[in-house]
């Protein structure tokens, strides 16, 4: 499921709660009209409070980290921009992704053989928390193609993916 998927969802669950809290409001309109105006002024309250945990809930930084340079990730990234290890594996039987350091496929049992990743003569750079990450990639987050003497690059020469 792609990141515009969970942007459809959220967007479609804030819709749902708005209309469920009009419905709701003008229900008991009807029935208690002295209530109304204690709802005109808690309902907002709660619509703006649902909407900013979810907001606050989808936005923001990545809470994953490259677990050897740690360096900010996505979810859906299968390679390390900054030191090219390998975070999702696809088993060959069943065709599921896992993280990265499952040595096994819960679903079939397969083994995956130990990946440590290709370590290149360049040396990459461990990153602390909260320390500004490089704009140029050194691996493509898609296939894990070394980037690091290509110059103005957009698109990844193997794989053909937009460089990030």
């Amino acid at each position: 499921m792609s990141a515009r998927d969970y942007n459809k969802k959220s967007l479609s669950a804030v819709i749902g709660l708005v209309v469920f809290l009009v419905f709701c409001f003008l229900t008991i309109g009807l029935f208690f009209v002295e209530v109304v105006i204690l709802l005109v002024i808690i309902i907002p309250i709660i619509v703006i409070t649902f909407i900013g945990l979810i907001v606050y809930r989808y936005s923001g930084e990545s809470k994953k980290t490259c677990p050897r340079c740690n360096i900010p990730i996505s979810v859906y990234t299968e390679f390390c921009r900054n030191c090219g290890l390998k975070l999702i594996n696809n088993c060959p039987n069943c065709n599921i992704y896992m993280d990265g350091n499952i040595n096994y496929c819960d679903s079939c049992g397969f083994e995956f053989p130990k990946y440590e990743g290709e370590l290149l003569p360049f040396e990459y750079k461990v990153y602390e928390q909260g320390e500004h990450v490089p704009e140029k990639s050194n691996f493509c987050q898609t296939c894990g193609a070394s980037l690091k003497n290509a110059e103005n690059l957009r698109f990844c020469e193997f794989c053909g993916s937009k460089i990030v």
